[in-house]
């Protein structure tokens, strides 16, 4: 069995604002929330970049 040690990373390709009136809630100091109308939504489009060992002969074993 081999351990391979991985490491990921988020990757930002796309990033654009879709106009588009909506409601949310933002927390005020006390706890509370407030109801805000706001004209657009940040949209982003990511990938999970995972990056391993691949020098190991993974049709091999041992």
């Amino acid at each position: 069995m081999h351990s391979v040690e991985t490491k990921s990373e988020i990757v930002k390709i796309l990033h654009f604002k879709q106009f588009y009136k909506h409601y949310v809630f933002n927390e005020d100091g006390d706890g509370g929330r407030k109801k805000v109308l706001n004209n657009y939504i940040d949209v982003y489009v990511c990938i999970d970049m995972v990056c391993g060992d691949t020098k190991n002969d993974l049709g091999s074993e041992e």
